[in-house]
């Protein structure tokens, strides 16, 4: 089912088209995270504020412990900060975030929960939905090097060259999406298949709270799309 454009809440890209998701337990899990970040994040804050309203006292004692109380509480901000900039920014490796400053308007924004319903790009939908017609003609490959958000953002690109007009950008699209492709290999070798509905058959078997364990194994596993996961182009944008 479609929904309006608009950004999806896990690869957060802004696109054309977005299909709803009823439920997921992962995406659930994530937003009441987001929900428990917030909340500590403004309590950490308050702390701080209420320690700086304190006067500071005149006993050498007391003055140092006034200090350390509050640099006690200012670091348990940052650490808040950090935690909750990373979460916002999901989409980006968590190495590649180390500032502790205030967020910002938009990391505010990216950290509000979403859902449900979910809206989700195409891409992410069919991860989600592995047993769905999308995933069905794609291939999981393995890609441990690579952010998921990387790895949709490339294949979308690779489809979009495909999709083109122009033969030069065709052949380079199908450049990228071979070279995806081949990692299918590492998966089939390491979990004896890389069709997608094996990987949705062997998640099903398991209650949505016993799954991490088995997502866990799949660290480094992404589904890769094809041509034909599209019946219509336009929902590649």
């Amino acid at each position: 089912m479609l929904s309006t454009p608009g950004r999806c809440p896990c690869c957060r890209r802004t696109v054309t088209h977005r299909f709803i998701l009823e439920d997921s337990w992962p995406l659930q899990q994530m937003a009441d995270t987001c929900r428990d970040t917030v909340v500590l994040l403004e309590k950490n804050l308050t702390r701080v504020m209420r320690q700086k309203k304190h006067p500071v006292p005149e006993n050498a004692d007391e003055k140092k412990k006034h200090t350390r109380t509050l640099q006690d509480a200012e670091r348990s901000l940052a650490q808040a900060r950090l935690s909750a900039r990373r979460l916002a920014l999901r989409h980006v490796e968590k190495s590649q975030i180390v500032t502790t400053d205030a967020l910002s308007e938009n990391e505010s924004e990216l950290l509000q929960p979403e859902g449900p319903p979910f809206h989700l790009c195409a891409f992410c939908h069919a991860w989600h939905c592995l047993n769905g017609y999308a995933a069905a003609q794609g291939v999981m490959v393995w890609l441990p090097d690579l952010h998921p958000a990387s790895v949709v953002a490339l294949n979308a690109r690779a489809l979009k060259e495909i999709f083109s007009d122009e033969r030069k950008r065709v052949r380079q699209g199908r450049a990228v999406l071979n070279a995806l492709v081949q990692n299918r290999l590492a998966v089939e070798e390491k979990f004896r298949t890389w069709r997608p509905a094996d990987f949705a058959d062997a998640l099903r078997r398991w209650p949505p709270a016993q799954r991490k364990t088995l997502r866990e194994k799949m660290d480094g596993v992404a589904l890769i799309l094809l041509p034909d996961s599209f019946p219509d182009k336009k929902y590649v944008m």
